[in-house]
This record gives C-alpha cells, sequence and structure tokens, in this order.
C-alpha cells in the first residue's frame, strides 16, 4: 500500500524521454514504483488525468537566500513548481563570514535579499547556514559565494589578492566544500568580486573542481564586452578543470541583439575541446539588481560603511554624478522595482528620468540621492533584452532555466514568482521553440545532474518524490510587472519529499525540505 498514488497521468520522467501514461506511487518520501498500480491501495489518491506529472522543478540560479528562512513568499514558489533552491548566487551570500563579515554582508544585500525579523543571523558557515535550510518550504543547495571568501581573507580591499592569500581562500573553499556547499559562484560585475583576477578564480576553482563541484558564474560583461568575458569563463574552466554555468546567459543590450549564435560558437567550441561549459537563462528580455550598481565602481567598494560615507559626502555625490553624465546611460531604460519611502518620496514603478524629472535633478543626481536614502535598499529593472536571441539559447542542449529571482520589494521583477510556468506557456505552447519533455528536462533531469544531486530531477523508482502535476493547457505565468506577485495558473499539485506542499492549485504550507548535500569527493 502506497502513501499516496498519483493515477492516470502524462508521466514526462525528466529525461528527456516521451512521456507515457502510468501511475506513481509514494511511500517515505521517495518513488516507489511508477506503472499501471491502481489496483494497489494508498492513503491517499491523487487523479491527475489530462494531467502532466512531472519532477520538481530545479532553480539553478535563485536568490532566495533569506525569504526562504524568513517564510515569505514561499507559497508563490512552489505555486510555480518549484521544489529546490540553488542560492549563494552571484559571488553575494552569507557563508562563511564572521559576526562582523554577516552584519556587512546583510546590510550590503537588503536590496536583494531583504531582512526580515524573524530571521536570526548568527552562523558563520556553510555547515551552519545549511542547517538552518532544513525542514524548510524547498529543498535548497548552496554555492559557496566568492566575495564572502574574499571579503573573509582581504576585507573589501580593491585590489589582486596574494599568492598567500590565494592559499588561505582555498582552504577556506575546500572546508565550506567539505561541509556540504555544492561549488562556488562569483558576480565579476560586483564588488567584491569584480576586483578578482583571471588566475584568483582559476586557483578558487581549483578544489571545486577535485570535489567535482560547479562555477556558477556571472559574467564579467553582459554588454560590449559579453564574448570576452564568456571567453574568460571558458579559460576558468580550461585550466581549473571545474564545471563551468554560465548564469543567466541572456543578451542584455541592443548593441549585441543577435548575438547569440556567436556565443553558442564558443561553447560549442569549448565543449568540443572537453571544457565543460553550460548556462541557464530566465524567460524574460529584461534584468533586475541593486540600483547601487549604476554608481561608479570606485563609489561602491569598500563594503556598505564606506559606501554610505562617499554618499553623505557631498562633494563625492558630485563626483559620482558627473562621471555617470558621461556614460550617456538610458535613464528611461531603469524602472525601480523597490524604493522605500523616504523623503524623496514614493517612486516604485517609476523609471529614474520621470523620478529625476519630477523631482528637478538631473537622473544621475537623482539615482545618487536614492540610493543614499535608502541606504542602498533600492532595486532596478532594467530593460535591453531580446526575445528572438532568448529562443536561439533555450534551444541550445546545455541550456537549463532559472528564475534569477529578486523576490523582495513593492514591484519586483516577475521572474521571481512566474519564470517556470512561463517557460512552458512561452516556448511549448505560444511560440514553440521546445517539445514539453525537452523544457521539462531543462527544469529539472539536466539541472540535477549539473549539480551532482543523486535520486533528484527524475521520475525514477527509488528516487526522492519530489514531484509536479500540472495542466498542460492552462498553466502560464500570472506575474506581470504591475502585479508582480500574482500566483501562477495550473500547477495544481506540488509535493516536496513525498509531502503535499500544493493541493488542487492551493498552497497548503510546506516544512518538507531537506539541505541537499551534492555527490562530491566521489
Amino acid at each position: 500500500m502506497f502513501e499516496i498514488l498519483i493515477t492516470g497521468g502524462k508521466v514526462v520522467d525528466g529525461t528527456g524521454a516521451p512521456w507515457r501514461y502510468a501511475d506513481v506511487g509514494i511511500t517515505d518520501g521517495q518513488i516507489a514504483a511508477i506503472g499501471q498500480l491502481q489496483s494497489i491501495g494508498a492513503s491517499q489518491q491523487i487523479d491527475a488525468r489530462n494531467k502532466v506529472v512531472c519532477p520538481g522543478f530545479i532553480d539553478i540560479h535563485s536568490h532566495a537566500d533569506i525569504t526562504l528562512l524568513a517564510d515569505q513568499w514561499t507559497d508563490l514558489r512552489l505555486l510555480q513548481g518549484i521544489t529546490t533552491e540553488v542560492v549563494g548566487q552571484d559571488g553575494l551570500a552569507y557563508a562563511p563570514l564572521n559576526a562582523q563579515g554577516l552584519d556587512a554582508w546583510r546590510r550590503y544585500l537588503i536590496a536583494l535579499n531583504g531582512d526580515f525579523a524573524n530571521v536570526t543571523w548568527d552562523w558563520t558557515s556553510a555547515h551552519e547556514l545549511l542547517q538552518r535550510y532544513v525542514h524548510r518550504a524547498a529543498n535548497v543547495v548552496y554555492l559557496i559565494p566568492h566575495g564572502a571568501v574574499r571579503t573573509t581573507v582581504m576585507g573589501w580591499d580593491a585590489r589582486a589578492a596574494t599568492e598567500s592569500e590565494l592559499r588561505v581562500m582555498q582552504e577556506l573553499v575546500r572546508r565550506e566544500l567539505e561541509q556540504g556547499a555544492g561549488g562556488i559562484s562569483t558576480g565579476l560585475t560586483y564588488i567584491p568580486c569584480a576586483h578578482a583576477t583571471t588566475e584568483e578564480m582559476i586557483a578558487l576553482c581549483e578544489p571545486v573542481a577535485r570535489a567535482g563541484g560547479i562555477l556558477s558564474i556571472h559574467l564579467r560583461s553582459y554588454g560590449a564586452k559579453l564574448l570576452d568575458a564568456i571567453d574568460e569563463a571558458i579559460e576558468i574552466g580550461r585550466r581549473s578543470g571545474v564545471a563551468v554555468q554560465l548564469s543567466h546567459l541572456r543578451v542584455a543590450d541592443p548593441s549585441n541583439w543577435g548575438l547569440a549564435y556567436a556565443m553558442l560558437e564558443r561553447i560549442d567550441r569549448a565543449r568540443a575541446r572537453g571544457i565543460d561549459v553550460t548556462f541557464d537563462l530566465y524567460p524574460y528580455t529584461v534584468g533586475c539588481t541593486a540600483l547601487f550598481v549604476l554608481l561608479p565602481p570606485w563609489a561602491q567598494s569598500g563594503g556598505p560603511d564606506a559606501m554610505l560615507a562617499r554618499l553623505n559626502d557631498s562633494e563625492m555625490q558630485q563626483r559620482m554624478s558627473d562621471e555617470m553624465k558621461s556614460w550617456n546611460l538610458d535613464w528611461s531604460a531603469y524602472i525601480l522595482s523597490n524604493a522605500p519611502h523616504t523623503a524623496l518620496g514614493d517612486w516604485e514603478g517609476f523609471s529614474v528620468t520621470s523620478a529625476a524629472h519630477a523631482l528637478g535633478m538631473q537622473p544621475t543626481e537623482f539615482v545618487v540621492q536614492l540610493v543614499r536614502a535608502t541606504e542602498l535598499n533600492a532595486t532596478m529593472i532594467a530593460a535591453g533584452g531580446s526575445e528572438a536571441d532568448n529562443e536561439v539559447l533555450f534551444r541550445h542542449p546545455t541550456c537549463m532555466v532559472c528564475s534569477d529571482g529578486v523576490m523582495v520589494g513593492g514591484q519586483p521583477h516577475p521572474r521571481g514568482y512566474g519564470a517556470f510556468p512561463r517557460v512552458i506557456s512561452q516556448y511549448v505552447k505560444n511560440h514553440p521553440v521546445l517539445r514539453l519533455e525537452e523544457a521539462i528536462f531543462k527544469m529539472t533531469g539536466l539541472t540535477a545532474s549539473r549539480l551532482n544531486l543523486r535520486e533528484r530531477g527524475i521520475l525514477r523508482d527509488g528516487f526522492a518524490a519530489d514531484i509536479v502535476v500540472f495542466d498542460p493547457d492552462t498553466i502560464a505565468d500570472g506575474a506581470t510587472f504591475k502585479a508582480s506577485r500574482t500566483p501562477p495558473r495550473g500547477v495544481e499539485w506540488v509535493l516536496v519529499n513525498g509531502r503535499v506542499a500544493v493541493a488542487n492549485g492551493a498552497y497548503r504550507g510546506s516544512q518538507a525540505g531537506a539541505a541537499l548535500k551534492p555527490l562530491l569527493y566521489a
């Protein structure tokens, strides 16, 4: 007798194989059997006729680090079918750190991850942080953030690492991998990661390669030097031996439209040489990040205290604004998605240009003043991507699906709340560039394999019962840029480790998540 029996559905097993009609029996958090099972009893039966039954979706690039600990908006993540979150991304996260470092990073990343009263900020290592993710709403894989490693050893210094510092950082990475991290992440446009040389990244990835982990890399450029940035990531993989995951590999600027084929040519050429390079992407043409990244790099250096000291200095403010004017950016392309009320007013949903003009300011002056007034707690949505390039990229066999979701703020980017259903509605149904089985493979089995997750991402006897049941006719994202926390449609049942989290399209709550430790050192 099964605890749960899912009957009559079209089983898409996460391998890319064609769907088949089958029942799925679940006991003790695992898939006990797949086949014609209706003659076997079950404590609970789920009718999946005319529905798709597939593995739970794995978000390979998630920013649910703190919202998951705070149990904020986890319903909208599970209603997408996301059962595993891969956090610690872009080199910007919270372990390993001492108490002083943790407080600095908490303030530095408030715009991206929020700050919630019900989270106790007292961990120091990957092991301690992973323990916090046990019995949360979803499973978690943790990547070691390069920025945290760097500040632990070097502080926020804007310089290259010395050989002795590299050795200390390598040992710290090795220790965190042994404690359960699944690899390392970096964000080479973000301070302090941007101070790292290619040689530093190669050195830090060597212990990751020996452990069988991945490098999740936010490239050094997604603009004019995008192809050079891909080449750098490939070189890191070639010389260190690490498996390279290019993060959210979208064409982010109109000057690069049509570049997808050249990007993929570099990836294919590297793979033909035996360099393990893959990538992920979200199904939108606009991005989202902290507003302070628009400041000159020197203004961002030194950590939150140094940044705020400069922002509160009138001469420094003018210097920042003058330098930003020389960049000739289209400030109307930046929309404020998180901008808490300050003396400047309420500007969520406004473009930088319109808000600045309303206040009688230049756009560059407004950016400086808003970052100062919110104490770094402002985010923006940035336009410029290409749907045609997205379609080319999604077709590639090494492309996986991510949300890259920044969940906090009054009007966050909808990708955090609709990315996975949107892939099916957009690229399987509305503009069919993928078969259903291909799309699900990119969200499940391919991702699990990339992360070295044993017994996840595939519907198979003995594998973990992370399962989604959805209506293929109605599944779609509901989140928009005007109403970004609108739930998706069509996801009817979600199981996390064999426990029902979503039933008949309604979130029931979940505390079944596990801290997943990828198979390393095999």
